[in-house]
This record gives C-alpha cells, structure tokens and sequence, in this order.
C-alpha cells in the first residue's frame, strides 16, 4: 500500500509541471507559441458565403456572420467580441456601412499567413536578448474597426482590419510590427495611466519590437518629429511636470501628425539602452517597465539638447 501511495504521489507530483509549462501565458519558447491568421479564412469564406449565396442581402448579413464565423471563431475571436465585435449585429451593421473598405483590405488579411514565420523568427531574437519573456498565442482576426490590438487571459488578439493605408487609426499595415509592439506590452508589468507612463509603455513597445525585429510600428511620424525633437521634448517635459492629459500626445487621430507619445517614449527608452553599460539589465528594464520614473531620470535623454531642457 504504501508503495502505491508512493507512486500515485510520484506520478501526480511528476505531472504538475508539465500542465504549468504547458500553460500558453506561461509559454517561453517560441516555437511552441500558436500564431495563427485561421480566423481570416474563416471571415472571408463566411462574407463569400454571403454574397453568393444569399446575394449580399444586408438583412442575411448577421445571421451568416454569427454562424460561419463568430460561432465557429477561435478563442480569440471569443475575446474580441466583447467592447470590440460587440455582436454579428454590429458588425455587420460596421461591414455595410465601410463594405468598399473591407474588400479593399481583403489583400493585406490574406498574405499574413506568410508573415508568421518571419515573426516566430522575432519571437527568438526577443528570447535571446530577454530570456524571461513569454509568448501568448496570437490570433489575428477581422473586427469592427473598433482596435488594431488587444490582449487577455487568452493570448494577444490582432484587428487585421485595420490594416490598411486608409485607416488613419492605425499607423501601420505591417503585422509584423504590430505583433511584436503587442508581445511586449504582455510583457509590460506598470499600467498607470499618466501621461509620462502612457508614452513610455507604448515608446518602450515600439523601441524594442524595432531592436528585435527590425519593424516600427510607429515609423510615419519619423520624419517630422526628428525634425523637431528638441521642441517636442521642451514641450513633453512641460506637460509631464503638469500631468497634462494624453489627448495632445495619444490617441489623437485627428491630429496632422497623431500619437507623439509614441516617439518620445521610444527616444526616452532608446537613450537609456544606448547609455547604458548593461544592455541586457537596461532591455529588462525597459521591457517589464516596472518604473517609468526611473527610467525617465535615468536615460539622460535631455542632455543632447541646449540648456533649455532640465534633464
């Protein structure tokens, strides 16, 4: 008896970690990670459905959705439907009111299947430089214009519809770049919402997808704000010792040159790296982002600037 205790003890013992490691939000290897553009294929076969079938009848729209796609979606598309698919109502109410755009980004949902080897390819090169980081499944799939991109419990959810050179929401058509901007905010453990804390966790995001992979999601705003740094870091200085609001710095869409914050969070990151003696001690700050403050006092980034700047 007491042998068989022992066993059943062993093997139980024995069979914990394995279901720890194979957790998908405990996941470090990239190989393992599931990334996956199915929900794509499932969108389109159901729209095609839709317009053959049922000859693009707006009123058979929602039904056809609900049915071919968000029933038969994957968990991601489960999770994206809460605040951002809302319902195939919604939807579908978003698709005939935008139907030119959806066909028009048909083309950029299509050929991301061919991207993901090249993104599991930057998923290593994270591991080599952060060995700690993890790797959530990712699951691109077609929403209601609402979010480029998203994350919970189950992994990192990709709105592939907003990819698109029409959408002046999203900055980007490169997937690759949005991936990698999204797996390091899972990897992010600070979520305050002031201004100095929103542009360092997106900045951060973007400077370390750029060193990992090479792509810059945030790449169209490059020219005019090198162009005028030591002005938006004047005025960014200002309006952090003010706790200014983010809308003159995020999410400001309507803006000749939106989202700002972005690049002064990704010079502020890219300054501490570039400093610092300890790379891999500076990346794991910048990466998990447990200090914002000390980040910003640390990185030295004023100092290539006139006298004007403080720091």
């Amino acid at each position: 008896m007491r042998i068989l205790l022992l066993f059943l003890f062993v093997f139980t013992a024995g069979r914990a970690q394995p279901q720890d490691q194979t957790d998908p939000l405990k996941n470090h290897d990239p190989e393992k990670a599931v990334i996956t553009a199915a929900d794509l294929s499932l969108f389109w076969k159901a729209y095609d459905l839709w317009t053959s079938e049922h000859k693009a009848d707006p009123a058979r729209l929602p039904e056809v959705l609900q049915k071919e796609y968000l029933d038969k979606g994957s968990q991601g598309v489960k999770d994206f439907i809460p605040g951002r698919i809302v319902s195939a109502q919604h939807l579908s109410q978003r698709i005939l009111r935008d139907r030119s755009y959806y066909e028009s980004i048909r083309h950029n949902t299509e050929i991301i299947q061919k991207t993901i080897p090249e993104i599991r390819k930057d998923f290593s090169e994270l591991k080599r430089l952060y060995p700690d980081a993890v790797f959530p499944p990712v699951y691109f799939v077609i929403g209601a214009m609402s979010s480029g991109g998203t994350s919970t419990d189950h992994g990192l959810m990709i709105g592939a519809e907003m990819m698109s050179d029409k959408n002046s929401m999203n900055p980007s058509v490169d997937p690759v770049a949005i991936v990698m901007h999204e797996l390091i905010h899972f990897q992010q453990k600070h979520s305050d919402d002031n201004l100095l804390s929103s542009c360092l966790l997106e900045g951060a995001a973007d400077f370390v997808a750029e060193l990992t992979s090479g792509h810059n999601l945030n790449s169209r705003n490059k020219t005019y704000a090198d162009a005028h740094e030591e002005e938006l870091w004047v005025k960014f200085q200002e309006d952090v010792a003010k706790n200014q609001s983010q809308g003159d710095w995020l999410y400001n869409y309507d803006k000749a040159h939106p989202d700002l914050g972005y690049y002064m969070g990704y010079k502020i990151a890219q300054a501490l790296y570039q400093s610092a003696k300890n790379k891999g001690e500076a990346l794991r700050m910048i990466i998990e982002m447990r200090d914002p403050q000390k980040i910003f006092a640390l990185s030295g980034y004023g100092k290539r600037f006139s006298s004007q700047a403080v720091n």
